[in-house]
């Protein structure tokens, strides 16, 4: 039980790992494969962003509200 639950740590840790790219295995993509994942990564945070700043505003027209 013990040795199971380090080993399934251990394939967790490198599924992160795998999934990020590191410098060399970034340089090996082409430059449209590159444009490719980095304007998918920009698409992400900038949804990320406008679901937070959603959030915010309705959180301050609550407080708004009560006063």
């Amino acid at each position: 039980m013990f040795f199971q639950s380090i080993f399934k740590r251990k394939k967790s840790f490198q599924k992160k790992i795998k999934s990020k790219l590191g410098i060399d295995d970034w340089m090996d993509l082409t430059k449209e494969e590159r444009l490719k994942i980095d304007s998918k990564e920009k698409y992400e945070s900038m949804r990320k962003k406008k679901a937070l700043l959603k959030s915010i505003r309705e959180e301050y027209s609550k407080i708004r509200k009560k006063q």
